[in-house]
């Protein structure tokens, strides 16, 4: 079984897919472009189906739980590569490595807190292909 099969939310999470057809685009743009010529602005609503990505007023600040997540889990990771592979080297440098990759994967982080947030409500389903808009 492959989980990044269309229909998965891991699909929608990879492939920046609106998580309700895996048809549209959930941002105009990769992360990097996104933050830079779109501010960090999203698409208002499927190109495809037309879901509505705001869900309701302050529906994304439940990604920033997302987002402390992703970021404790590339501490811990740096971390764990500091302690494997080089334990002889001092903790400022560690610190200074984590806060600087931390900003460096910033955008990324932006990016994928608001893609796995709203796949947490909304799921795959095909049948509401038909309700597109069709102008």
């Amino acid at each position: 079984m492959n989980i990044f099969k269309k229909g998965s939310k891991f699909y929608s999470i990879s492939k920046n897919k609106c998580p309700r057809c895996h048809e549209g685009s959930f941002w105009p743009n990769s992360p990097l472009k996104n933050l830079i010529f779109n501010k960090g602005r999203l698409n208002n609503n499927c190109s495809y189906c037309g879901l509505k990505f705001e869900i309701e007023l302050g529906f994304w600040y439940g990604a920033m739980y997302i987002s402390y997540a992703l970021g404790v889990l590339l501490m811990l990771i740096i971390w764990l590569l500091h302690f494997l592979f080089f334990p002889m080297l001092d903790i400022k440098y560690l610190i200074i490595f984590i806060m600087f990759s931390i900003i460096l994967f910033s955008p990324y982080n932006f990016f994928f807190s608001r893609l796995i947030w709203i796949n947490f409500f909304v799921s795959f389903s095909p049948s509401k292909k038909a309700f597109r808009k069709l102008n």
